[in-house]
């Protein structure tokens, strides 16, 4: 039955969702010490708030919940869901393009923060950031398609006929 191979796939989802959480927990932790949250505060090292709340909204609780519709849109509707070898191809390229994408964001905070304090500024900062700013920018745009053919995914399988 399509329903029983669809939930055996989502148990991933469970799993990248929960070390999201925990990746997103222990980074709130770790901005709160009086250091850290100093330094993010000055100039452009705030990208990593960025990061952390990414991590949080788009990794922790989007899987969740794209786990969650996947597992309810059959038995609320009856109807399966279309191209179900989507899940997996979704999945993989959202988990690795966002992992990539928020360590980056990470990664030009620090580099960028430091260049700010150590008094960089103007063309220069830009220069140290140009580079990270734009993967990141194609990587959020891969993660934002993910989710829009998501939504795609599911409409259509709530509006086709019952099969």
């Amino acid at each position: 039955m399509q329903v029983e191979a669809t939930d055996k796939r989502l148990v991933k989802f469970i799993v990248a969702s929960v070390l999201y959480f925990a990746w997103n927990v222990i980074q709130g932790a770790v901005q709160a010490q009086a250091a850290p949250h100093e330094f993010i505060s000055q100039g452009p090292a705030g990208i990593i708030v960025g990061a952390h709340v990414h991590v949080g909204t788009l990794g922790w609780i989007s899987l969740a919940l794209a786990a969650l519709i996947y597992y309810l849109v059959p038995r609320i509707t009856n109807k399966p869901i279309t191209a179900p070898g989507l899940i997996n191809w979704l999945f993989w390229v959202f988990v690795v393009a966002f992992t990539i994408n928020s360590i980056l964001m990470i990664t030009v905070g620090i580099r960028a923060g430091n260049a700010f304090l150590a008094g960089v500024a103007g063309p220069q900062l830009g220069a140290i950031m140009d580079p990270y700013m734009m993967a990141i920018g194609i990587l959020s745009i891969i993660c934002g398609l993910i989710w829009l053919i998501f939504a795609g995914q599911i409409l259509v399988s709530i509006a086709r006929k019952a099969s």
